[in-house]
């Protein structure tokens, strides 16, 4: 009998934690993938190494005190071995080319668990994975001055986005890694922010005011 492959330890280095949670249940039913810790921002992250070394971090790119790709810079000059994985909303070019220097991966948040299990598997293999989701760009298209004045978060702006596309609540919250409660939460915020009362409504406002294309 063959024995069982150790399984891949995981850290997440995300400022959402409800994000970070869906993300680790949904890792947790492949069966050879553990998160043995979770952190909110780039400098926990480095401190942590000091104790914990896993073999891949699943690493945001927006965070608090330092961000992903600084973190990732240190990380790949201290532990090399480790392999990194940026999952985040943004696809500009730009920055999925800083992701490509200091990472071994990239994936939107908005992918599917099994994209992401995909995306793991291929960059411990020792490969490379840029996922472009290209049926959800998350390009920014919209000003900040807009945002500020409705005071819209960029989980919001995300969740726009994917309302415009025709998802459901629960299609919503399977790719983001939430709970439809959670989803229904934000939308319900989304609508009093914008003065909107339906789902045409919030459409309309969003593209004139090119929150979306």
């Amino acid at each position: 009998m063959t024995p069982a492959k150790p399984a891949i330890q995981i850290i997440i280095a995300e400022d959402h934690p409800t994000f970070s949670i869906g993300v680790e249940q949904s890792l947790a039913r492949a069966g050879n993938l553990k998160v043995i810790d979770k952190v909110t921002n780039g400098k926990q992250l480095l401190q942590l190494l000091n104790t914990k070394v896993p073999h891949l971090i699943l690493m945001d790119i927006l965070m608090p005190y330092m961000n992903g790709i600084e973190a990732a810079k240190q990380i790949r000059k201290d532990f090399p071995a480790i392999r990194i994985i940026f999952i985040s909303m943004y696809e500009e070019r730009n920055i999925i080319k800083q992701c490509m220097q200091y990472g071994h991966g990239y994936i939107p948040k908005a992918s599917t668990t099994e994209q992401l299990i995909t995306i793991i598997n291929t960059v411990m293999a020792g490969q490379t994975y840029y996922h472009n989701n290209r049926q959800q760009p998350f390009q920014q298209t919209y000003s900040d001055d807009l945002i500020k004045k409705y005071k819209l978060t960029k989980r919001e702006i995300e969740l726009i986005q994917l309302l415009k596309n025709g998802l459901t609540t629960k299609e919503i919250a399977g790719k983001l890694f939430l709970s439809s409660l959670t989803i229904e939460t934000h939308r319900k915020n989304i609508f009093r922010k914008l003065e909107v009362k339906n789902i045409t409504e919030l459409i309309v406002f969003a593209l004139s005011n090119r929150i979306v294309e």
